[in-house]
């Protein structure tokens, strides 16, 4: 035969001992399969344990043994006790031991699926308990630290525990994304932030395109790491469009942990963030617009660059990049914040200090902000933001957010904040109660409704100011004026002052129906006649350079005339319009000294251009003219001509004269020109230049 016919006859018998084999295997499994039912039967069920669901590794060693053995099917079925099967078992022929054999590792193998089966609940009951274990320590822990909390909070006083709770910050409000959905809905949100770009790339901006996309720029839902860091800012959520750096060297540290629960943060400035700070003073003081700018395109987010061409910006009419602005500042400010500040400032326990410059960008930052909120007529926001900076130093308050704060409240339908501030024992001792406090409670508690509260607070308040109530009964057109408060008028510019900072700015609160009607009823509820309210007990003295300092900020030149011009003097930066007197550096800049180098040679240079000019217009002698009535244009030239100098001499020597006066006038010289130049008025004014500098 040939190969070909050996492998099939081979191939062939081989198939055929496999049958057989199969056969065999298949007729002793039903007998096997008859004797485990006779045994099942005999033995107890199975208790519910073992029908509990197996663990996730006896499933996993099910897996591993079922791929492994004969029939899968028998795997899966209930198994008898091991040694109950064998006590039951008949002699069997020689080839049977091994089969039975098989069936008791088969029973052996279900029975250990089965003690795991039984074992899992224990196992979850033992990790059940390890839980617990470890729950109880949790819960002793923040016992103890609860205790902690609670002995810290019983050495507080009941008045510091009412300031903080008032003083409150939520971080939701600080955001006017989340109250422009609240009064808009989100779709308006979302339409108006996918529409800035378009509206940028219209004005001139950068394009987004496909680099912008890969920077994570410019990309709807992109949440990359990137963008988890911009919506984390507790301040101000970062935009995609927004320039992708550092803060520069921008950072908060703990000054002191105070007894009252209170905590001293300061921001900080690194050397790199200095070096900028030097560039920044050194573009203020060229005046130079564009050199501000190019300074901001390198540092994105320095504060007071960010500041300064916000104020360009606005000065430009460009409000929407003032706003921007504005916000980017916040944002950096936000990124810059100890870790535990955001906790602090939701109770109401984080300070800062006004003395210190850099703590003072984030006032200012903060009170412009406010402004624009206000623009947006987001409310809630604002008076949220004026709660923040308010306590950051309530005691002090630098910017006087009390003359301030009521407004917002009202206006953001929070008239239980307000209530809250007003009736702070610790602010009352600190600030007493100011007129615009006084009447704004009496609305908060109307709009509480609240109508006896709100008599009394009212009626009290008419008794201590009533120059301001006459003053909101003229505004409201409220004919005939109550007897009572009629010729009201305040004494002494501080009291005009509080006044033109409330009535005009909240005459639209008043004037509605429930408002009107609350001032006029109390009004004429007095039958006593009423003082002169020129010595209110409630108005406590408040620092002139902070009353100032929030006059100026509120950009109003009507009340800009109430200030008194030595103060108004002290203002002479819009980065930091009146520091305190009490300032405290924190690093001294070598820019100062090189400006007052520069300062000292740029005023030693004017005084010898003045020598030079001085002894040019003496040689134009003009009293050696013979002049019969005024000077006249030949008269000047026969001057001229004896002092051997020409016309375009003399002009070009004037105009300079002209151009370095008001730099003479600041330095405390006199004027030297009065006239033209080319004309009689310029020879006189010649003559004048020439008797006011013999006389220097």
């Amino acid at each position: 035969m040939s190969s070909r016919a050996l492998r099939r006859a081979q191939r062939e018998l081989e198939e055929k001992k496999q049958l057989d084999q199969l056969a065999q295997e298949k007729a002793e499994d039903d007998a096997e399969q008859e004797d485990e039912d006779e045994d099942e039967e005999e033995e107890e069920k199975p208790s519910p344990v073992a029908k509990s669901k197996m663990s996730m590794f006896a499933m996993l060693g099910d897996a591993d043994d079922g791929n492994g053995s004969d029939d899968g099917e028998e795997d899966m079925e209930p198994v008898a006790d091991a040694s109950e099967s064998e006590s039951k078992e008949e002699p069997v022929p020689v080839p049977q031991p091994s089969k039975k054999s098989k069936k008791k590792k088969k029973k052996a193998k279900g029975k250990a699926k089965v003690e795991e089966a039984r074992q899992s609940p224990t196992q979850s009951r033992e990790l059940d308990e390890i839980d617990q274990a470890l729950l109880a320590l949790k819960v002793t822990s923040d016992g103890k630290s609860g205790s902690g909390a609670e002995e810290l909070s019983a050495t507080i006083s009941e008045e510091k525990q009412h300031l903080y709770a008032a003083l409150s910050i939520d971080k939701e409000h600080l955001h006017a994304a989340n109250e422009m959905k609240k009064l808009f809905g989100r779709a308006a949100v979302h339409g108006v932030d996918d529409d800035e770009p378009r509206a940028r790339q219209r004005r001139g901006g950068p394009p987004g395109g496909i680099a912008a996309a890969i920077a994570g720029r410019n990309v709807p839902g992109n949440r990359n790491l990137a963008s988890l860091g911009l919506r984390r800012n507790i301040f101000i959520q970062g935009k995609e469009e927004w320039p992708r750096a550092t803060s520069g060297g921008l950072g908060m540290e703990v000054v002191e942990k105070r007894s009252d629960g209170t905590v001293e943060y300061r921001f900080v400035h690194s050397t790199a963030y200095q070096s900028v700070q030097q560039q920044f003073e050194t573009c203020v003081a060229s005046m130079d617009p564009e050199r501000m700018i190019q300074l901001l395109h390198f540092n994105p987010y320095h504060i007071s660059t960010l500041l300064q061409v916000s104020e360009i910006a606005k000065q430009q009419r460009d409000n929407a990049t003032a706003g921007e602005l504005l916000e980017r500042a916040l944002f950096a400010l936000g990124r810059a914040v100890h870790s535990t500040f955001a906790h602090n400032l939701s109770q109401g326990r984080a300070r800062l200090d006004f003395r210190r410059p850099e703590n003072r960008e984030f006032w200012l930052a903060v009170w412009r902000y406010i402004g624009t909120l206000g623009v947006r007529a987001t409310w809630r926001t604002a008076f949220e933001w004026a709660k923040l900076i308010l306590s950051m130093s309530p005691e002090d308050d630098p910017y006087c957010m009390r003359l301030l704060v009521d407004q917002l409240a009202l206006r953001g339908r929070e008239p239980k904040a307000l209530v809250d501030i007003v009736e702070s024992d610790h602010l009352q001792r600190a600030w007493k109660i100011p007129p615009n406090l006084a009447y704004s409670v009496a609305l908060a508690h109307d709009r509480l409704k609240q109508p006896q509260e709100a008599r009394k607070a009212l009626r009290l308040a008419i008794k201590e100011y009533p120059w301001i109530a006459s003053r909101l009964c003229k505004e409201l057109d409220i004919s005939p004026i109550p007897k009572s408060v009629w010729g009201k008028m305040p004494h002494g510019v501080h009291q005009e002052l509080l006044c033109e900072l409330y009535v005009p700015h909240t005459k639209d609160l008043w004037n509605t129906t429930e408002g009107s009607t609350l001032l006029v009823e109390v009004c004429y509820s007095f039958e006593e006649g009423l003082g002169a309210g020129d010595e209110p007990y409630w108005l406590a003295e408040i620092n002139e350079l902070d009353m100032a300092r929030h006059v100026i900020l509120s950009d109003d030149r009507s009340l800009m005339n109430l200030l008194d011009p030595r103060i108004k003097s002290k203002f002479t930066s819009t980065s930091d319009p009146l520091p305190p007197t009490d300032n405290i550096k924190s690093y001294s800049t070598t820019i100062g000294l090189q400006a007052t180098n520069i300062a000292i040679a740029n005023q030693a240079q004017l005084h010898a251009e003045l020598e030079r000019l001085r002894r040019y217009f003496q040689t134009v002698d003009l009293g050696a003219v013979d002049i019969e009535d005024d000077l006249t244009e030949e008269d000047l030239l026969r001057a001229l001509e004896r002092a051997e100098t020409s016309m375009e001499e003399f002009q070009r020597n004037e105009q300079r004269l002209q151009q370095i006066r008001p730099r003479l006038q600041e330095l405390g010289f006199p004027g030297f020109v009065q006239g033209g130049a080319g004309d009689a008025g310029g020879a006189d004014g010649a003559r004048g230049g020439e008797s006011d500098m013999e006389s220097e």
